[in-house]
């Protein structure tokens, strides 16, 4: 993917009144470049915190710069670099944990900056930019953060009518929260994106990891398999971390991408043939190895199936009718075949003859 980098904004960090300044000036260019309000709201509280920042940590001397980034696919995007000469960030993990503030600032703190982007980075490597002029001068600074924020595509409203879906997800018996959840979204007429997710362990702190999870799914569905999978890994630190699988359906062309972090099972029914789906090992949040994207076929009759451990193996896929809708057979299996120490979640897409 080709990306150009314009310079449209650039200025001085020193005053109290610059965090209004650049604030203002970020949300005007917001919303020229196509942002809803309530994205533009989000721009607002990252760049008020950024210069904030600046001022509370940073000697109250920086440069906030911002770039309108393209692709040549015509995606747009928001780009906000804030730099400063100051003692740097000595403890990278623990500021980036939501809520984490050592000074007085909005008290939302960096966890929730790189929430609110879609790649955020602290002290990135300036050497591919050495030559961009939208990037000129910024390696004269000691700390430097680059958040960017896409655009979003215009939503599709509607469904894959050539999927059948099924999906049950309960908790642990006796728990009132699931730390399991499955999310699947339709982004176009033949495209489909869908996840299984588990919370380590289950109660309150499972289900925090797995909804943070599935939020970033929600709003960065457009993305490929493995940017999600990064995108859920940096929007769950702090957490307990969890194990996920994420396919994109494209009934266009037939074909099926998957990538998976942990023990979720995956796999395709394909003319009574099962097909297993390869997942890492690892923890999103945590110590997760860098997501690979697997490409199968996905052909008119054939069943994808994605459950958490709280269903167990013991179950074969030719004792299935498989004729039967999804979510018939989702529930069946969840009877069946789930275990009472855990939850337990099974998703099933059929993609209709």
């Amino acid at each position: 993917m080709e990306i150009t980098r314009n310079q449209i904004l650039t200025l001085q960090i020193e005053h109290e009144s610059d965090v209004g300044i650049c604030r203002r000036k970020s949300v005007s260019l917001a919303k020229q470049l196509g942002f809803d309000e309530v994205k533009t709201g989000e721009i607002a509280i990252v760049v008020t915190e950024l210069v904030t920042n600046v001022l509370k940590h940073g000697g109250r001397q920086g440069k906030i710069l911002v770039c309108e980034v393209k692709t040549n696919d015509g995606q747009k995007a928001i780009e906000v670099w804030c730099c400063d000469s100051g003692p740097g960030i000595p403890d990278i993990e623990k500021a980036i944990k939501d809520g984490f503030s050592n000074k007085v600032s909005l008290g939302i703190g960096m966890g929730s900056i790189r929430r609110f982007s879609d790649e955020f980075e602290i002290n990135p490597n300036h050497s591919p930019f050495k030559n961009n002029d939208a990037l000129n001068g910024l390696e004269q600074y000691t700390t430097c953060i680059r958040t960017l924020k896409w655009v979003p595509a215009k939503k599709w409203i509607g469904s894959n009518r050539a999927l059948s879906i099924g999906a049950v997800s309960r908790s642990k018996p006796g728990e009132k929260l699931n730390g399991d959840c499955y999310v699947v979204n339709h982004i176009a007429a033949t495209n489909t994106v869908a996840a299984v997710i588990d919370g380590l362990g289950h109660g309150k702190e499972a289900h925090m990891a797995s909804q943070l999870a599935r939020e970033q799914i929600i709003m960065k569905s457009g993305q490929p398999v493995n940017m999600l999978l990064q995108h859920m890994n940096a929007g769950t630190r702090g957490t307990r971390g969890l194990v996920a699988s994420v396919v994109s359906i494209d009934t266009e062309r037939n074909k099926l991408q998957f990538s998976g972090i942990g023990n979720i099972e995956g796999f395709v029914v394909t003319s009574g043939e099962k097909k297993n789906l390869l997942s890492y090992g690892g923890i999103i949040g945590h110590n997760m190895r860098t997501p690979r994207v697997f490409d199968y076929d996905f052909n008119p009759g054939d069943y994808l199936c994605m459950s958490s451990d709280g269903i167990t193996s013991r179950w074969r896929p030719e004792d299935i009718n498989w004729n039967d809708h999804p979510q018939s057979i989702a529930e069946r299996l969840l009877i069946n075949y789930s275990r009472d120490n855990d939850d337990a979640t099974i998703l099933i897409i059929r993609y209709n003859p």
